[in-house]
């Protein structure tokens, strides 16, 4: 049996895990106490989002149902926003910024398994977005507002440049599904520190731009947009510029790639191939509550889904790409990044996490260091200023051969050592990666594995 998104029997056990998602499971869950009992890789997805240990595990200490998991990060976050004002009464900005942050991530978390209730869902979100805003100015790279036209209406995400002389390289970074532009700022601190711009946007018809399928079906027109209006900000560097995405944000970001040659590389974490793979595969039990994030009937969106393909555009793709899947992602099947880089004709590379979950957000600590690496990479060669050597995140070991070759060219010491790309320097901050695993409590962990492969044309 095939669906357009994928032949399903290789799909039986993301069916089996999406009834997981149901909303009747998850109420019965959280009354049964199951967030009190949430395995450590789980609560990476909190803890490396700007939620301390200690407020995660008070939050779902609370949580005894779904209005109860809205009410307490909302509550949550009022307290850290409260707390926040307090800090820039007393002129410590640096604080102010932790705890606006903090504020966002809760209220975004709070909105999270909100469906049904599309104002309750907005009223969260816009607390998300407020919080945000409030911590932008306040970071020590502040976050501003980007604007770009498109179609009377305006492209709304934030901009963060590194301070140095530009014009600096950029990377644009697009949200998934469900998911909020906010989120991306730790992506945007590991851009940075590479020396590259980073502009964080909800992914077209996601979040603040135009909540309409319309968009993610077609993304290529917003793509322009963005670029046009990169191109008029003096401190960018319009002949360096690539995309990237998470979920189905990165099926958007390898479409607009595709489309403008403009973009140099494009990135993407838990791509799909096809959203059928979600609406009839992965999220089929959901499809009322997917349906009422656009805010239109079943029929209406069962039309739109199969026109978000990526059939189309890979083919025509002639610039690098990376992609990256995990194994334990119950809403893209790791199968989908094998798809896209098997179906790509570009140079490219996949990299591919066995125990990865969704958007590999369990696995950031060894991921994030290598995308953001292969971007900075690819953006680099194409500046059109003085080529900047981008810093390492942390000192690299002292051995006497690779000190002498890292004064001479900090890659080629990578290469005089044997390393097939260049070494990343992970920071002492910098949460563990745990495999994701679906497992009894009893049986031990193993290792993290990672499957890398590459195709050089």
């Amino acid at each position: 049996m095939q669906v357009n998104g994928g032949r399903l029997e290789l799909l039986v056990p993301h069916v089996l895990r999406s009834q997981l998602l149901r909303p009747g499971f998850v109420r019965m869950s959280l009354r049964l106490g199951a967030a009190r009992q949430m395995p450590a890789w789980a609560k990476l997805q909190f803890t490396s989002h700007g939620v301390s240990p200690g407020d995660l595990d008070h939050v779902l200490g609370r949580v005894d149902g779904l209005d109860s998991w809205a009410a307490e990060w909302e509550s949550l976050g009022r307290s850290h926003e409260e707390r926040g004002h307090d800090a820039l009464t007393w002129g410590r900005a640096d604080e102010a910024a932790r705890r606006f942050l903090t504020a966002s991530a809760a209220y975004n978390f709070a909105q999270y398994i909100v469906f049904i209730d599309p104002a309750r869902k907005r009223q969260l979100h816009e607390a998300c977005v407020r919080a945000y805003a409030l911590a932008a100015p306040n970071f020590a790279v502040p976050a501003l507002p980007f604007e770009a036209p498109f179609r009377n209406r305006l492209i709304r995400g934030y901009l963060r440049v590194p301070p140095g002389d530009g014009p600096r390289p950029v990377v644009v970074v697009f949200n998934g599904t469900n998911a909020v532009k906010e989120e991306l700022h730790w992506w945007s601190d590991a851009l940075l520190a590479r020396g590259i711009a980073a502009i964080t946007l909800d992914g077209p018809g996601l979040g603040e731009t135009f909540h309409r399928l319309a968009h993610v079906a077609e993304p290529r027109p917003i793509g322009v947009a963005i670029v046009n209006h990169i191109e008029s900000l003096p401190g960018l560097d319009p002949g360096a510029v690539a995309f990237m995405g998470l979920s189905l944000g990165g099926y958007c970001a390898i479409r607009m790639a595709a489309h403008d040659p403009r973009v140099r590389a494009v990135a993407a974490v838990s791509p799909p191939f096809s959203a059928d793979v979600y609406w009839n595969v992965t999220l089929f039990a959901m499809r009322r509550e997917l349906a009422s994030l656009y805010d239109m009937p079943v029929e209406e969106m069962d039309r739109h889904i199969p026109r978000i393909t990526l059939a189309d555009a890979l083919p025509s793709l002639d610039r690098p790409l990376m992609v990256a899947g995990g194994g334990h992602d119950m809403i893209t099947p790791g199968d989908e990044a094998y798809r896209i880089f098997e179906t790509a004709r570009c140079e490219r590379e996949l990299v591919f996490y066995p125990r990865g979950a969704h958007d590999c957000f369990n696995v950031l600590a060894d991921l994030r260091p290598r995308m953001v690496g292969w971007l900075a990479r690819q953006v680099t060669r194409h500046r059109s200023g003085p080529v900047e050597r981008p810093r390492r995140a942390a000192p690299p070991p002292r051995e006497p051969a690779w000190v002498a070759a890292e004064a001479v060219d900090p890659d080629f010491a990578d290469e005089l050592r044997g390393d097939p790309h260049p070494v990343e320097w992970h920071t002492p901050v910098e949460r563990p990666s745990l495999g994701a695993l679906f497992h009894w409590p009893w049986t031990a962990e193993r290792r993290l594995e990672v499957t890398h492969k590459s195709v050089l044309v």
